[in-house]
């Protein structure tokens, strides 16, 4: 009775194995399909593990640069960082997206935005090299400025300068009055 069952047994496994195998598309002379070349997508050069192929490269897409963007909590008791990008990294591409994350008014602008100096040392790291130049003072004159919540919007401005900038220490200017003066991304986190 046991080999009865276990031939039994094995009898459906060979079936099902062979029920679940893939089968390959045929023509009618038996000979396996080739995939023709307007079926073949052209994916990334680079791809690797976790890159998604099988997606065609648009060669027109604008060269985008990601920036950490800081913004005040609704509450005001605190900063956070949001990612976003930029085809051009400048001041005034920072204020906008500042305007668009709602840390400065509408209509603000970047009068100017004024670097001197480099840093006499840096560390090298992930998105940094060794010959990186880092300002070593800034200057941000803004055409507005909000009167809410200041002291957590100067930091908010003088981290995502600091940051995205490549500078160690930020002057920040409205309406020709000096609001905060020699601000560094260590202190605009406190």
């Amino acid at each position: 009775m046991k080999k009865l069952v276990m031939g039994l047994l094995g009898a459906m496994m060979i079936l099902s194995l062979a029920a679940c195998t893939p089968t390959t598309e045929k023509n009618k002379t038996g000979e396996v399909k080739e995939p023709q070349q307007e079926d073949v997508v052209e994916s990334t050069a680079d791809a690797g593990p976790g890159v998604v192929t099988g997606r065609p490269v648009d060669q027109d897409a604008p060269d985008l640069k990601m920036v950490c963007i800081y913004s005040v909590s609704e509450d005001g008791s605190k900063i956070g960082g949001s990612m976003d990008s930029v085809e051009t990294l400048d001041a005034q591409s920072l204020v906008d997206l500042l305007v668009q994350y709602g840390v400065l008014d509408d209509g603000t602008k970047a009068v100017s935005f004024t670097t001197e100096g480099s840093a006499a040392s840096q560390e090298a790291g992930p998105g940094m090299t060794a010959d990186t130049t880092m300002a070593e003072k800034a200057t941000l004159e803004l055409s507005q400025f909000p009167s809410e919540n200041q002291e957590r919007v100067l930091q908010a401005v003088a981290n995502t300068f600091c940051e995205n900038m490549d500078t160690e220490t930020i002057t920040i200017k409205a309406g020709g009055q000096t609001l905060a003066e020699g601000l560094s991304f260590a202190d605009a986190g406190k």
